[in-house]
Parts: structure tokens; C-alpha cells; sequence
């Protein structure tokens, strides 16, 4: 015995459901001017947080750098220095 199941969707079943996804496109039109809005500002935060980051280590690769020279000075001077006094 063959057994078939069928399903019957009515118009009135089709139409309530069309009815019920234009709600919900419509919810979810009026919400994208508020997440574009709130994406730009995280976009503006991150972009603020990176600039501070590349200019802190800059300033940090520059005091490397002179802390370098000046040691290497020190090292240079103070053997010649030491050298006179004995």
C-alpha cells in the first residue's frame, strides 16, 4: 500500500505569510540607518585607536634609537676617559 501525504497551503495561508515577511523587511529597513550610523562611529573609533598606537610606537622606536646613541657614546668615552685618570 502506497501511502502519499500531501500538504495543502491555502491563498489565504500564502497571503498571511507574504503579509508577515514585508513586516519584517519593513523592521528591518528602519533599522539600518541606526547600525550604518553605529558602524561609521565604530569605524571612526578603531581608525583613532590604531593612529594612537602607530604614533606611540614611533615615539617609542625613536627613544630605542637615541637611548642606542647615547650608550654608545657612554661606552666610547668613559675607556678614553678612565684611561687619562690612570
Amino acid at each position: 500500500m502506497n501511502e502519499e501525504s500531501s500538504t495543502r497551503i491555502t491563498m489565504k495561508e500564502l497571503y498571511l505569510q507574504v503579509q508577515k515577511i514585508q513586516s519584517m523587511l519593513e523592521k528591518l529597513t528602519a533599522q539600518f540607518p541606526t547600525i550604518s550610523e553605529q558602524l561609521n562611529e565604530l569605524e571612526k573609533d578603531v581608525k583613532g585607536r590604531l593612529d594612537d598606537h602607530e604614533q606611540r610606537l614611533r615615539k617609542l622606536e625613536m627613544r630605542v634609537w637615541q637611548a642606542l646613541g647615547i650608550l654608545s657614546f657612554v661606552f666610547a668615552v668613559v675607556p678614553l676617559i678612565l684611561g687619562f685618570l690612570t
